[in-house]
């Protein structure tokens, strides 16, 4: 049985560092941003810019009970997840929980509900739904 998944349309890319000070000064040096704005979240900080249309989050951990801890600890740092923006996120849940891709992250940032899956075994990353403006059912 072949299963065509549809990803939906790039949002974001999330990378993930011990010190995302130091990774912006990487990414200034390299891809020449000079602009990035930081968010506190509580469990990560967050350093964002856009490349072109491209939305890039430098990620820092701060719960060290947090997938993107886990994800340091286990002695990497880089590529975490890319994040995809589609119409209906329940309904992706259920269709990717279908193909058996576990859940390990997921919330509501109003107006806007994410999901993270496991795929780093398939492709080597993790996999975040978007729904940007989510009402509940």
């Amino acid at each position: 049985m072949v299963i065509i998944i549809k990803f939906g349309k790039i949002h974001h890319i999330g990378y993930v560092y011990k010190d995302i000070e130091e990774a912006v000064k990487k990414f200034k040096n390299f891809y020449g941003i000079e602009k990035f704005t930081r968010v506190d979240m509580g469990v990560v900080k967050v350093a964002r810019s856009m490349i072109g249309k491209l939305q890039i989050d430098l990620i820092e951990p701060k719960d060290k009970g947090s997938i993107f801890n886990s994800f340091i600890e286990e002695g990497n740092v880089g590529l975490h997840h890319i994040g995809y923006i589609v119409d209906d996120i329940d309904e992706k849940i259920k269709e990717w929980k279908s193909y058996g891709f576990k859940k390990v992250l997921g919330g509501i940032i109003s107006p806007a509900k994410f999901v993270y899956f496991d795929t780093t075994d398939f492709l080597g990353h993790i996999i975040e739904f978007l729904q940007l403006n989510y009402k509940k059912p």
